[in-house]
């Protein structure tokens, strides 16, 4: 096992920065409708959610604040995950995120 210790720090800067831009482009989803979201949301909630991914994937993404940022973003995906996706079913891809 000591033979892949020297892979370490580089696979966790590879996932930080993919995890990272992934909820990102999630904030960009919700905020300006970049890859096919919803652009123009009219509930103050949504566009804090998204404001909420955007930087804090960025911050991630870039190793900036890493542990709150991510704490702060789990945070958001637990509550919309309650408030939205859980009353219509256990599973997220079951009701088609959110569908409004």
């Amino acid at each position: 096992m000591n033979s892949l210790n020297r892979f370490a720090d580089p696979v966790y800067c590879l996932m930080r920065v993919i995890v990272g831009l992934n909820f990102a482009s999630h904030g960009g989803q919700l905020l300006f409708g970049m890859f096919g979201g919803m652009p123009g949301s009219d509930t103050p909630l949504l566009q804090l959610c998204g404001w909420i991914c955007l930087v804090g994937g960025f911050l991630v993404a870039f190793g900036l604040l890493t542990r709150l940022a991510a704490f702060i973003s789990s945070g958001t995906m637990a509550v919309a995950y309650f408030m939205v996706h859980a009353p219509r079913s256990f599973f997220p891809i079951s009701n088609v995120g959110c569908d409004r």
